[in-house]
């Protein structure tokens, strides 16, 4: 047993090595990617402050020139030149002059041009959403696993989550633990979402909109949730509320829109899969859709979990 421990602690060692160097290979290609995208944004800044650059040089020159040339013109009319002179020497200048006019119009119209930076808000929200690099997990030896175990109930308790507002008998829909114990539950038939400190009793809720189903519900991180909130038909308020647990209190975070019905919903590396009942859609956490995983309309609730 003592060289079987002994052989434990190099392995365990050898794998927090190679577990360091991988988190270190992933930060360098995150440094690489964000590289990438600075040196791409600094191009285009370049590409068109160049542009602006050049066209401001060229007016001013263009100004320049019409200011010397009405110089010229007007001399040459102080001057005692034949008639016909005069009047070819008066046609150059007016022409000129609307010409000149022509440009100042131009300049002040592009008067004070400025370059604005706009933020990619939706590569700021992807990064605020992630909480780690990945996750760390403890693989358990395979011999040690029984894959035939059944898993019974040992214990069971009930609980009244039933609160003052509540119109019907609660269904529970969905339900996920913070990192501090307390769990939060969709209540489907009253159409909220609501939050049981450690000794089940309700210290918080929140409404979901009218005739708005709470389908399911799925952690985001260790204080936040996704709940799926649909009709069972198309709807525009169909789609997945963010929440997250502060103080006590149920927060909203943001509602991302879905162009179908929403049913069962899991988190998975900075995504969401959503189902709709006949397929199963791919989202990021700022409501695109990646792809559509699976369909399957020959009959109803095909896709749903």
């Amino acid at each position: 047993m003592v060289d079987r421990g002994k052989d434990n602690i190099k392995s365990l060692k050898a794998s927090y090595e190679h577990i360091c160097e991988e988190i270190l290979d992933e930060r360098r290609q995150i440094n690489e990617n964000l590289d990438r995208l600075q040196q791409n944004t600094i191009r285009e800044l370049e590409s068109i402050h160049e542009r602006l650059n050049n066209s401001i040089e060229d007016d001013t020159k263009r100004c320049l020139e019409c200011i010397s040339k009405l110089k010229i013109y007007g001399a040459k009319l102080k001057d005692n030149i034949l008639p016909e002179r005069t009047f070819i020497t008066l046609r150059k200048c007016i022409d000129q002059t609307a010409a000149a006019d022509s440009l100042l119009k131009s300049m002040i119209k592009n008067d004070g041009t400025d370059i604005i930076f706009e933020p990619n808000r939706k590569l700021i929200q992807c990064h605020a959403y992630c909480t780690d690099l990945g996750k760390i997990i403890i693989g358990d030896p395979q011999h040690d696993v029984d894959p035939y175990k059944i898993v019974s109930i040992e214990d069971k308790s009930e609980y009244n989550v039933r609160t003052a507002t509540d119109i019907y008998t609660c269904s529970i829909t969905g339900i996920c633990t913070t990192s501090n114990g307390d769990l939060v539950i969709a209540d489907g038939n009253n159409k909220c979402v609501k939050l049981l400190n450690k000794a089940y009793k309700v210290i918080d809720n929140v409404q979901l909109p009218t005739n708005m189903y709470p389908r399911a519900m799925c952690s985001i991180s260790s204080s936040e949730m996704a709940v799926t909130v649909s009709k069972c038909i198309a709807d525009a308020l169909n789609g997945i509320h963010l929440l997250r647990i502060d103080g006590g209190k149920i927060i909203r975070k943001q509602i991302l829109i879905m162009n179908h019905v929403c049913y069962g919903i899991a988190h998975v590396d900075a995504e969401v899969f959503v189902t709709s009942g006949t397929a199963l859609y791919e989202y990021t956490m700022d409501g695109r859709l990646v792809k559509k995983l699976y369909e399957d309309s020959t009959e109803g609730y095909r896709g749903n979990i």
